[in-house]
C-alpha cells in the first residue's frame, strides 16, 4: 500500500500520532514549514500538500482572477486592465509583508522581504502603510541586527515629512546610547543625512552632549563625522571647537584621529585652515598622523590647507622622518604624496626657466 503524502504540519489531518511516526528530516521540514515566522522562497516548490496555507491561498485568489478576466468580452480596441507588478510574476517576498512588518524585520530573510516590499511599493502612501508598522518599535529596530536595515530603508526612502514618527521615538530613548551602539548609530546617521535640519536639531544636540567622548568611541566616532559632513553649520563648529581645544588627546587615538580627519575635510572654512596651524603646532603630531590609517588623511588635508611658511615647516618635518615614515604602509602614502609634488614643482620651476 503506499505511503499517504505527509500533511501540513498546521493541518488537523495531521495527527499527533502521526507526526510521531515520521523521520527525522521529515519531521524537521514540517516544523520549518509551520513556524510561521517566515514565507520560505523554495516552499512554492513543494507538493501542494505541503505548501503553506498563505500561498496556496494567494494561487487560488490568483487563478480566480485570471479566470475572472477570462469571461469578460471586450469591445473592439478595448484591453483589459494591466495586472499588478506582483501579478505578472507571482513574488513570495511580496506575500503578506502587510500586517507583518514588524515580525518580518527582525528576521534575516523577513527584514529583506520588507526592504523589497518597501522599494517596489506603488506609491507613497502605501509604502508609509508599511512604514507606520515599525511605530512602537523604533528603538528595538535600532539595535536589532536585522531591523535597523529596514529602518534605515524606510528613512531612505520615505519624504521628511513622514519621518516625525521615527524621531520622536527616538527622542525618547538614551541618545548618547544609541549613538553608541553597532546598529543605533547607523539609524543616527541616515537621520541625519535624510531629515530637514530643524527636525533632528535636539536629536544632534543630544548627541553632542560629549563630543570628545563619543569622538573617541568605536561606533560613535562614525557618528560625529557624519554630523561633520551633513550638519548644520552651528554644529560643524562645535565639533571643531572641540577638537582644537583635545587635539592632542584626540589625534593621538585611533577613532578620535579618524574625527580630526573629518574635521579637516569637512569643517567650515575659516575652521579648517586654523586646524590645520594648531595641528603643526602640536610637536610630532603631524608626524605621527602621517603614519596611521585615519591620521595620515589629516595629514594630507593639513598639507592641502597650510600656506607659505607653515606648509614649507609641515613638509620639513615630514620629510626629516621619511625614513621612519616608510616603515608604515600609510606613512608611505605621505611621502609618496611629498615627493610627486616636490618633482612637480622642480619641473614647474624649469619650464618657467625655460620660458624666461
Amino acid at each position: 500500500m503506499a505511503t499517504p503524502m505527509p500533511c501540513y504540519r498546521s493541518s488537523p489531518a495531521v495527527s499527533s500520532a502521526v507526526q510521531q511516526s515520521r523521520a527525522m528530516p521529515m519531521a524537521a521540514l514540517l516544523d520549518r514549514l509551520g513556524s510561521g515566522v517566515d514565507m520560505l522562497p523554495w516552499s512554492a516548490y513543494l507538493p501542494e500538500q505541503l505548501q503553506p496555507p498563505e500561498l496556496r491561498a494567494a494561487r487560488a485568489e490568483e487563478a480566480a482572477r485570471k479566470a475572472a478576466l477570462s469571461l469578460v468580452t471586450l469591445l473592439p480596441g478595448q484591453t483589459a486592465d494591466a495586472p499588478s507588478k506582483g501579478s505578472q510574476q507571482f513574488c513570495l517576498q511580496d506575500l503578506q509583508v502587510a500586517g507583518r512588518v514588524w515580525s518580518l524585520s527582525q528576521e534575516a530573510h523577513g527584514c529583506r522581504q520588507v526592504q523589497q516590499a518597501l522599494e517596489t511599493a506603488p506609491s507613497d502612501a502605501s509604502r508609509e502603510a508599511l512604514a507606520r508598522e515599525l511605530s512602537g518599535h523604533i528603538l528595538e529596530a535600532c539595535k536589532c541586527p536585522h531591523a535597523n536595515h529596514v529602518l534605515q530603508k524606510v528613512i531612505l526612502l520615505l519624504p521628511s515629512s513622514s519621518l516625525q514618527f521615527v524621531v520622536d521615538e527616538m527622542m525618547a530613548g538614551q541618545i548618547t546610547q544609541i549613538a553608541r551602539h553597532k546598529y543605533g548609530c547607523r539609524i543616527i546617521q541616515r537621520l541625519v543625512e535624510q531629515s530637514n535640519p530643524s527636525q533632528v536639531l535636539q536629536l544632534v544636540e543630544k548627541a553632542l552632549t560629549d563630543i570628545p567622548s563619543l569622538s573617541r568611541h568605536p561606533y560613535g566616532t562614525y557618528v560625529v563625522q557624519n554630523i561633520l559632513q551633513h550638519g548644520s553649520d552651528e554644529h560643524r563648529r562645535q565639533i571643531v571647537k572641540v577638537v582644537v581645544k583635545d587635539i592632542r588627546v584626540l589625534g593621538s587615538e585611533a577613532h578620535g584621529c579618524a574625527v580630526v580627519s573629518a574635521a579637516l575635510s569637512h569643517g567650515p572654512d575659516a575652521d579648517r585652515a586654523a586646524l590645520a596651524q594648531i595641528l603643526l603646532r602640536e610637536a610630532g603630531l603631524l608626524v605621527f598622523l602621517a603614519s596611521s590609517r585615519h591620521g595620515h588623511i589629516a595629514a594630507l588635508r593639513a598639507l592641502d590647507l597650510l600656506e607659505g611658511s607653515d606648509l614649507t615647516d609641515a613638509r620639513s618635518r615630514l620629510h626629516a622622518e621619511a625614513e621612519s615614515l616608510r616603515n608604515s604602509r600609510y606613512g608611505r602614502i605621505v611621502v609618496d604624496f611629498l615627493e610627486t609634488t616636490d618633482l612637480n614643482q622642480k619641473l614647474w620651476s624649469a619650464a618657467c626657466r625655460a620660458g624666461a
